[in-house]
């Protein structure tokens, strides 16, 4: 249904929703006006301006001022069966209505339009509820007599009101509410142009959390920070309901897409999608350890549940464009209130259905499949979900191309002592442009070095391998010859010569700079960029960490020795690149890159770190005595195996030890001269190990520079 109007300008405040006038400036309101009605204007020259929208009549829907009246309508006719409560109210002083109906042990929690342009949930769930509270149908009061339903109809009357999907608070506001954020930047669920919240991205799993000025602004792969009065509200509502049924057995959260889909192989059109809470993989190291409730395959049953139901009462018992939404593996958003139930061991499921308001019109098809679709939980659910196998939720159709599934948990590290000192490692691959003449070995430290030529050229890890979803890279690394970039360390790396994709971190000299970077097709940008704290010098090791957690990367850099940084110094959003190889690289001739330690952590674990001495391990304050304890450690670890080896160099430091104590110097650096030639000639003749020279190479030296100082 359309409709049009013509309405003088100075008669248009009379016709605003409820509240707005009051809450905004006429300017304000005016500009909200247009957004909710998509309006077209036409200067008609006679001080006149017609209006047209062609997309939403109010008159169709619940709007706010229906629902208590349509509430208080149900519950009169339920002989007093329906409870009606004010949770509290919006940031514009708009009620927030709660339903209870039922008497079971177990309680199932039911929202609508979180996001105010999705209509159609308010619509089902209504209609549910006058069923519950008016039928005499067996299987109905079967139900009642099994559960307790608690809904939400409108969890977010001054989104819906503006027909907007944010809520309706500017970020003074938020602070004025919440005091301790004085100077935070906006939360990253928060939209400034609409001045309100992604309300189902304001959710954290820890329900006790109050918001602290120094997790903002987080990012898509953070918890949300209950900032907004609705998710509060709604948190309150499930710790009460956690404290009176022991547990919030299901949660269902009644959605719209805005995209039309088809189900996948056919030109069939999505008319309902379902889904169980999108946490990364089943089992995701993120969550297990911290959330041991959090089931997965509660969920899915759930879901599973809600497809029967639509199922059953669709003509023929098949509703053809029933499907699965779109879950990739990779999927990790915590923020969502379904997502932070389901941790604390809610079976949570999504309804998600075609088109959102203003555009998609009034469709009582879809309403009834939403409705169909609540019905099979609530019978399943007071039946047994655990009758269903949650499995068989993956033979539902689904409109979205297939991705691989994430990579196992598993951590990878090297220190490149397993290789042969001046040769390309075995255990690494050139890629792209690199050639193996480019890499090798070198010792004391034990480090990769690449010779770095013009072209994009990279070196992975045949180890690692290909890898998709979540990663965390470690490097030790330093670079000298630096004309700009001092050394490219990543993953994702795929492609050809000339067409290179792939994730990296990397640092410039001459902006002393840390960049997160993307090569996409053979084009690079900078995602990200952050000034360090620190000023970059050629030849000084650095640590450097890089970080993929869901669409969140991040990275932080710190200088060998120093203590590694609590914050991310750069954090950005990435969502349309999770697999391929994990490696160095660089396109800059001349350089010289050096790595004295890769670690890799996938499938959420994290990248193991060099130990704190591999490059610098010698206490300057160092004795001889330490030395002698040294080659004991050494041949405990055998990296010494010859008896008479361990004898002599034991000998020759329990001497220098004594010069050490009669504080004569020249005959300890005497002797220690001596303890060199020692060394050289055990490790030609390979009676101590590559590491056992470095190891005790190191020590002599700091010895003498000791006593020579």
């Amino acid at each position: 249904m359309h409709w049009k109007r013509v309405v003088p300008m100075a008669a248009m405040l009379a016709v605003l929703p409820a509240n707005m006038a009051a809450a905004d400036s006429p300017e304000d309101a005016l500009e909200k006006m247009d957004r909710i009605l998509e309006i077209e204007k036409e200067d008609t020259g006679d001080g006149q301006v017609m209006m047209r929208s062609t997309n939403f009549d109010p008159s169709e829907w619940i709007r706010y001022d229906d629902l208590l009246p349509e509430l208080e309508r149900i519950a009169e006719l339920s002989d007093g069966e329906l409870d009606i409560d004010v949770l509290g109210q919006s940031q514009r002083g708009r009620d927030i209505y709660s339903t209870r109906i039922g008497t079971g042990d177990e309680v199932i929690l039911i929202t609508s339009e979180i996001h105010g342009n999705e209509n159609f949930g308010t619509e089902s769930l209504v209609s549910l509820l006058e069923t519950l509270a008016t039928s005499d149908e067996e299987e109905v009061q079967f139900i009642l007599d099994e559960i307790t339903v608690v809904a939400v109809p409108k969890f977010n009357p001054d989104g819906a009101e503006l027909v907007q999907r944010q809520n309706d608070i500017t970020w003074d506001e938020v602070v004025e509410n919440h005091p301790q954020l004085e100077g935070a930047e906006p939360a990253w669920n928060y939209n400034e142009s609409r001045q309100g919240f992604d309300v189902n991205r304001d959710f954290n799993a820890d329900l006790d959390y109050v918001p602290e000025a120094a997790d903002l602004p987080g990012n898509t792969a953070n918890f949300g920070f209950f900032l907004s009065n609705e998710s509060q509200i709604l948190r309150d509502l499930y710790q009460e309901l956690q404290a009176e049924f022991g547990g919030v057995e299901a949660y269902v959260d009644l959605h719209q897409m805005g995209a039309n889909n088809v189900i996948e192989g056919t030109d069939e059109p999505v008319t309902i999608a379902l889904d169980y809470p999108a946490l990364g993989p089943d089992g995701n190291p993120r969550y297990a350890d911290d959330y041991p409730e959090w089931d997965q395959d509660k969920s899915r049953k759930y879901a599973l549940a809600a497809a029967n139901g639509v199922n059953e009462r669709a003509d023929g018992g098949v509703e053809p464009g029933l499907a699965r939404y779109v879950h990739h593996s990779t999927r990790d958003l915590p923020g969502q209130a379904r997502h932070a139930f389901a941790l604390n061991g809610t079976g949570t499921v999504l309804f998600e259905m075609p088109g959102q308001q203003p555009s998609a019109p009034y469709d009582q098809n879809l309403i009834d499949i939403m409705e169909d679709g609540l019905w099979g939980i609530l019978h399943h659910m007071a039946d047994g979900i655990d009758q269903l196998d949650g499995d068989d939720f993956y033979e539902l159709p689904k409109y979205w191309p297939d991705t691989p599934p994430v990579s196992e948990p598993a951590q990878f590290a090297t220190d490149f002592t397993e290789n042969t000192v001046g040769e390309s490692p075995s255990d690494w691959s050139p890629f792209w442009q690199a050639r193996a003449d480019q890499i090798a070995v070198l010792d004391l430290p034990t480090r990769l070095q690449f010779l770095t030529g013009s072209g994009v050229r990279g070196l992975v890890s045949d180890s690692v391998g290909e890898l998709y979803g979540d990663t965390e890279i470690f490097g030790l690394v330093r670079g000298n010859d630096i004309h700009r970039t001092m050394f490219e360390l990543g993953f994702h790396m795929s492609g050809s010569p000339g067409s290179e994709n792939g994730i990296y971190v990397d640092a410039q000299m001459n902006t002393n700079e840390v960049r997160i970077m993307q090569r996409r097709g053979g084009s690079t940008s900078a995602l990200e960029t952050a000034e360090l704290p620190f000023t970059l010098e050629e030849d000084e090791w650095y640590r450097v960490l890089l970080k993929r957690q869901a669409e969140s990367v991040q990275v932080k850099m710190w200088p060998d020795g120093a203590e590694e940084p609590a914050d991310w110094q750069v954090v950005t959003i990435q969502s349309n690149m999770f697999g391929g190889k994990a490696g160095i690289s660089h396109s800059t001739p001349g350089n010289v890159n050096e790595y004295a330690y890769v670690g890799v952590g996938i499938g959420g674990l994290e990248a193991p770190q060099a130990p704190d001495d591999l490059v610098n391990p010698v206490d300057p304050n160092l004795t001889a005595e330490d030395i002698r304890a040294l080659v004991f450690d050494l041949q405990e670890s055998g990296d010494i195996t010859d008896e008479r080896v361990v004898r002599t160099l034991t000998l020759h430091l329990t001497a220098i030890a004594n010069y050490e104590r009669r504080d004569n110097g020249a005959k300890v650096l005497e002797h220690m001269a001596s303890f060199e030639l020692l060394l050289e000639r055990y490790s030609d003749n390979e009676m101590i190990s590559r590491y056992g020279n470095y190891m005790l190479t190191l020590h002599a030296e700091a010895l003498i520079a000791k006593w020579t100082d």
